[in-house]
């Protein structure tokens, strides 16, 4: 692998993934680099039919193809049909050219999830037309800025009944902690998971939140309203921003990949113009379980699940009829510098090169 391949590819490696999962793997040849899925390194209630998989995926494909025209290289890619037996996502074709500087190449490295709450500071008109920009560069993708205050709120309490259900349910509970990772030194040794820095809670909260990692804790305090105080907690702290972003798509796997095109698109405009970003999929990837009868919920969580995807549905706007879904939707304001970062696996220890 030469020198400008391995960066280009260390670029990739920076997009968003669910808990830092990086579900990938490359197969390089001479000037060709394929792209392989590893769907199980995601969060399997969250990854309906692996499009967790896809969006990830689809931001990487997207730092790639930015990164080479930094490295002089033009990126010719070639999709693959998705199903959830894919695992070769795309093919790669890098085609020597004169070096091109892209605007957005400088924001990857510095791209990162920020869950603190942003101040309460309107867009400009500037910021919001250089991001309207970028979301919407795909034909199969729309995206869309929600600025009233009052829908804000709304669609951000319907995203935040998410952490509701994981405390709530058993098998969630369990998948969740499972992913998290508590101290720098086994972020810096696993270099994937949920990294509790990250989370942006204070000292008595993470010690709260060590607490109800056991689950018969969980279970009882769930029952004295904490699982319900903490999802309007977050959902108080999540709408302090300057606008909520959607992705909206027809539903289909495909889609989900150009999706996550768009959103590095938009996340990496978000960074160069010195916003912050914070993805909330969790009820939106509960809904499509829901939604295909293959949920495993209970009924009481079926019904929150069902009520919260109506709420974000209609204060966003979008005709369901037409086969309209939302793939994903983000906060988007002044965060400052988030408390944590998550590491990366290297572009060597994730390729193999074939000769």
């Amino acid at each position: 692998m030469n020198e400008s391949i391995r960066k280009i590819l260390e670029a990739g490696i920076h997009a968003p993934s669910g808990s830092n999962s990086q579900p990938w793997k490359f197969r390089i040849a001479g000037d060709q680099a394929e792209i392989l899925a590893l769907p199980e390194r995601d969060h399997p209630i969250l990854n309906f039919k692996n499009r967790g998989t896809w969006v990830a995926h689809g931001a990487l494909i997207e730092n790639i193809i930015i990164a080479s025209s930094e490295f002089g290289y033009e990126a010719h890619l070639e999709l693959t049909p998705l199903t959830p037996q894919t695992k070769i996502t795309a093919k790669i074709t890098f085609e020597k050219k004169p070096a091109i500087k892209d605007g957005l190449y400088e924001a990857i490295k510095n791209r990162a999830t920020n869950r603190k709450p942003y101040k309460n500071i309107p867009l400009s008109e500037k910021q919001k037309e250089n991001l309207l920009t970028q979301g919407n560069k795909f034909e199969s993708v729309e995206f869309r800025l929600i600025e009233e205050r009052e829908k804000i709120n709304a669609i951000i309490e319907a995203s935040s009944q998410d952490i509701r259900i994981m405390l709530e349910d058993k098998n969630l509970h369990g998948l969740l902690f499972k992913e998290i990772v508590w101290t720098e030194q086994e972020e810096r040794e696993k270099k994937s998971g949920l990294y509790l820095k990250t989370m942006e809670l204070e000292k008595p909260q993470q010690k709260a939140f060590k607490l109800l990692s056991h689950w018969a804790v969980a279970n009882v305090l769930n029952k004295l309203g904490v699982s319900k105080a903490i999802a309007r907690t977050n959902a108080k702290n999540y709408s302090l921003c300057g606008a909520v972003g959607v992705l909206i798509i027809k539903d289909q796997d495909n889609n989900f990949l150009t999706a996550g095109r768009s959103l590095e698109r938009v996340w990496l405009e978000a960074e160069k113009m010195g916003l912050s970003c914070h993805l909330l999929t969790g009820v939106l990837f509960f809904w499509q379980r829901v939604k295909n009868e293959t949920s495993g919920f209970s009924g009481k969580h079926i019904q929150i699940i069902n009520q919260s995807y109506e709420k974000i549905k209609t204060n966003i706007g979008i005709n369901q009829d037409d086969g309209q879904i939302v793939a994903l939707l983000f906060r988007i304001g002044y965060g400052g510098q988030p408390s944590g970062f998550s590491s990366r696996f290297s572009p060597e220890s994730l390729a193999e090169v074939v000769k």
